[in-house]
């Protein structure tokens, strides 16, 4: 399991194992993917997304920024062992306005030859939207022209849906997401 830790007020990436998905032990006591140095892109956040393996590869797509205020972007690290990571030296997908200034991925799949990206975006105002974007090789990404897949609809989403979780299951693709709206409750959807 990848998560996010803070230190310094700076995310990083903490790595921790299991044998039953219960009980977890932590068996490297530092952080397995940091912030980059002063001035590089991801200075102040490394914190992990959605990891895909594929033969002896793993592939995680983080979340770096070096302004919290500012644009947010997509990152790629690869490992062998999943402890020891190797950056993309630029992101992957960048923020860029409205919606889409501030992006975060949360889910990843490939499905023959095409890998799926979901991510959450958010604006200046606040107003959260989930979209999709694809590739052929895990690098160069395309956003889909319809995007954004799915907006708050129902009085219960608050102010926007983000921290979608996609499966593929017999020809469906399911998705349970979570509202924004930050308060005692919370809430979880699905869409299909």
């Amino acid at each position: 399991m990848w998560y996010v830790g803070l230190a310094n007020s700076r995310a990083h990436t903490i790595y921790a194992e299991s044998q039953d998905g219960i009980n977890w032990m932590r068996p490297i006591n530092t952080p397995v993917l940091n912030p980059g140095l002063n001035g590089a892109w991801d200075s102040w956040c490394a914190a992990a997304g959605p990891v895909i393996k594929e033969g002896g590869l793993y592939k995680m797509y983080y979340t770096g920024y070096s302004d919290p205020n500012g644009q947010i972007s997509i990152g790629l690290a690869t490992s062998s062992d999943g402890i020891f990571w190797q950056k993309h030296p630029v992101p992957v997908m960048s923020g860029t306005s409205g919606w889409e200034r501030q992006i975060a991925p949360h889910s990843i799949l490939k499905i023959d030859s095409l890998y799926y990206l979901y991510f959450s975006g958010r604006s200046q105002t606040g107003d959260d939207k989930i979209g999709i974007a694809f590739s052929y090789d895990g690098i160069n990404w395309r956003k889909y022209a319809g995007n954004p897949i799915l907006t708050p609809t129902a009085s219960w989403e608050g102010t926007g849906v983000s921290w979608p979780s996609v499966i593929f299951e017999n020809g469906t693709f399911k998705m349970v997401y979570m509202k924004v709206t930050y308060s005692s409750d919370d809430l979880f959807g699905m869409a299909t």
